[in-house]
């Protein structure tokens, strides 16, 4: 991913192909589904912990296919270890000091957007965890294997 709009217009476009709302996520949905709704898991993985070559990659991998480790709980791939993930949101540093608890949206405007997870690249333990966050300009010089983005479903019932 270059561009953030590139990723948001992507997300879009498969939702006019499928008929559902699908958009980026938000910081707190992406946040709420690496700890498997909510719960206080430390790593979004299978179990929430970091076992290397098990659910996350050793030191010695050059790429790292997405369905190469055990999905979480909710069925997810690669929300750590894959890439950094940009979000809907707009980034501001101490946001969370003053938004609301439940289902936080970030501010209204900005310069840089919220990426959350973390790319193999990174050392795991201290950046794979679920609450790393980091802000990611809307243009990128170059596409980076190391940056991306997911898609979600922007519906409160299931499907």
């Amino acid at each position: 991913m270059k561009e953030w709009q590139e990723a948001k217009d992507y997300c879009q476009w498969v939702g006019s192909l499928s008929g559902y709302p699908v958009d980026l996520p938000t910081e707190a949905q992406w946040e709420f589904a690496a700890r498997n709704r909510g719960q206080k898991v430390l790593y979004p993985t299978d179990d929430g912990s970091l076992k290397l070559g098990q659910n996350y990659p050793g030191n010695d991998v050059d790429n790292v296919k997405v369905d190469a480790f055990p999905p979480t709980p909710l069925g997810l791939y690669l929300m750590t270890a894959g890439a950094t993930e940009v979000v809907n949101d707009w980034y501001e540093k101490d946001h969370f000091q003053h938004s609301p608890r439940m289902d936080p949206q970030g501010p209204s405007s900005g310069t840089d957007k919220v990426a959350r997870g973390t790319n193999y690249v990174e050392t795991p333990w201290i950046s794979a965890n679920s609450v790393l966050r980091r802000k990611q300009p809307l243009s990128l010089e170059k596409h980076l294997f190391t940056d991306s983005f997911r898609c979600a479903v922007q519906r409160k019932q299931p499907i």
